[in-house]
């Protein structure tokens, strides 16, 4: 049997590292006593498959895992054990069986919604609209090249095409002066784009300085096809 959970990741667990948000979710499969199913092999670990992995310091309120099981269980069930189980870093939305031959999370799910809110200096917020506008009628767009202390430097990259939709939800309150982006980004094995590199794209566009974002949640995993944009699991909406 397999069962495919929705999940969110709180302000609680915004820091925890995927590797320790796996481990902190397995133990919460062992406490909700699902009969997981193991690898063959001198080390045998639990079949989670997880769906794209969020950046630390990021929250998500609609992440998604599969899990196979050895048994069935019944998953209504299974759904209240495990959402009392969960620590406060996560929080339990869905769970629902699966086909045993379904394509894994990675290979369907091909858009990533986030919610950034980012603050502006007074003198300029007139810009952030013109800098959002130039990115959208840009033919190409340069990621920056990555260096990691090291490792290995990752080239720089063309994304434009990545860039599905930028949407101003809020302009800037009068005290805060904070802007709230809805971006629709694509995701693909090829690479991706973060949000945070979204935002400073927009900052020089705008030719402005970006600082680094007050917040930043992944609020749905998607995938679009014909399209149209579906949810990965049956009952769970944006």
């Amino acid at each position: 049997m397999k069962i495919r959970i929705c999940y969110g990741k709180t302000e609680t667990g915004s820091y925890l590292s995927h590797l320790d948000l796996a481990r902190t979710m397995e133990r919460s499969l062992r406490r909700a006593k699902a009969p997981l199913a193991f690898s063959e092999g001198f080390n045998p670990h639990p079949k989670l498959s997880f769906a794209s992995a969020l950046a630390v310091g990021t929250t998500g309120c609609r992440e998604y895992l599969d899990v196979d099981l050895a048994s069935r269980l019944n998953v209504k069930a299974f759904s209240q054990a495990l959402e009392k189980a969960l620590p406060p870093a996560l929080a339990f939305v869905a769970a629902e069986e699966i086909r045993e031959n379904s394509k894994s999370l990675s290979a369907i799910i091909n858009l990533a919604v986030y919610r950034v809110r980012v603050a502006v200096k007074p003198e300029d917020e007139d810009k952030v609209i013109p800098g959002v506008e130039k990115v959208l009628a840009a033919s190409e767009l340069w990621r920056k090249p990555k260096e990691k202390p090291g490792k290995k430097t990752i080239p720089a990259k063309e994304v434009r095409g990545l860039i599905r939709q930028i949407a101003v939800i809020q302009g800037p309150e009068a005290a805060a002066k904070t802007y709230e982006l809805e971006m629709v980004l694509g995701l693909s094995t090829d690479g991706q784009l973060r949000p945070q590199e979204l935002w400073e794209m927009i900052a020089a566009a705008g030719d402005f300085e970006a600082a680094p974002p007050l917040a930043v949640c992944r609020r749905a995993l998607l995938i679009e096809q014909g399209g149209k944009r579906f949810a990965p699991m049956e009952g769970v909406r944006d």
